[in-house]
């Protein structure tokens, strides 16, 4: 009996230690979680606990699990890297819908996430649909205003393609940059000639590996499915490593590194990443700890 005390008083301590070895995500004091999602520093949610307004969480407790959103808007958070400087949002689904009468029915989308950016490496594009036009308008931060877009037509469910390439559903890239967006749908028949299988257009911006197109399934399911997951870009200020080194504010602490961020063509920004062998928030003093076994 006692062996087995001692065997439960180690695992216990090792347990404790353990716990205590996690290194902080947030600032000293400040709640570093809003229901399952962890809210690091340079965000936070109290007054003193964000980098700057830009990064300021909500928290909504009333609903069950609790909701983060971007400061006060309606932008809801659902995952944030420190690593890749990225943010998880869900994001609606655009659709254009016509009855046997040629009734007009649509749903369009908008967002401005200003000054974060929409992923153009981790997101694509997509429009869904046999009697499909999706066009995608966005702007950069010199409201420059960038058009892109794709068509899909089809005459029946047997012509559909297996895979996202043109005939049922297509895709394109996002422009590098952008700060918000609007997705437009149009149709070339209202959909008439193919209304017994497909009686909607679908258009989204989609986080990759987050949507599988099938023929046999995706025209029914999106009619149920309102938001996907897509990714944002974030980073510290609008400077390169070499300039923010320089500056009193620069953000990376021991044991990190300061990594360049593209904004667009002609703009810069930086994020922080842990030196390799230590873990933790390279944006909080000695918050990358370790060193750990690689």
């Amino acid at each position: 009996m006692q062996f087995i005390l001692v065997v439960l008083s180690v695992l216990f301590a090792f347990a404790a230690a353990a716990e205590e070895a996690v290194p902080p995500q947030a600032k000293p004091g400040c709640t570093d979680h809003c229901g399952n999602l962890i809210i690091p520093y340079p965000f936070g949610i109290e007054k003193d606990c964000y980098m700057s307004e830009d990064f300021s969480v909500r928290c909504n407790t009333s609903p069950e699990p609790p909701i983060a959103t971007l400061g006060d808007g309606n932008i809801v958070i659902t995952n944030i890297s420190l690593a890749e400087g990225e943010m998880q949002i869900p994001q609606f689904v655009a659709r254009d819908c016509y009855n046997s009468q040629g009734e007009l029915s649509n749903f369009l989308t908008d967002l401005w996430v200003r000054p974060f950016t929409v992923s153009h490496t981790r997101n694509k594009f997509i429009a869904v649909g046999c009697d499909t036009s999706a066009a995608f308008i966005g702007y950069r931060a010199d409201e420059q205003r960038l058009l892109t877009g794709c068509m899909s037509i089809c005459d029946n469910r047997e012509s559909v393609e297996q895979s996202c390439s043109g005939v049922g559903c297509c895709k394109t890239d996002i422009p590098i940059g952008l700060f918000n967006y609007t997705v437009r749908l149009d149709s070339y028949y209202n959909h008439t000639y193919v209304l017994e299988f497909n009686p909607c257009s679908y258009a989204f911006i989609v986080e990759k590996g987050k949507f599988t197109f099938s023929p046999n399934t995706s025209f029914q399911d999106l009619s149920n499915i309102e938001k996907l997951p897509m990714i944002l870009n974030w980073e510290i200020g609008e400077v390169s490593c070499d300039e923010a080194q320089k500056k009193d504010d620069y953000a990376c602490k021991a044991n990190s590194k300061c990594v360049d961020r593209t904004i667009s063509n002609d703009r810069s920004g930086y994020i922080c990443q842990c030196l390799e062998g230590y873990q933790g928030n390279p944006y909080l003093p000695d918050g990358c700890q370790g060193e750990i076994c690689t």
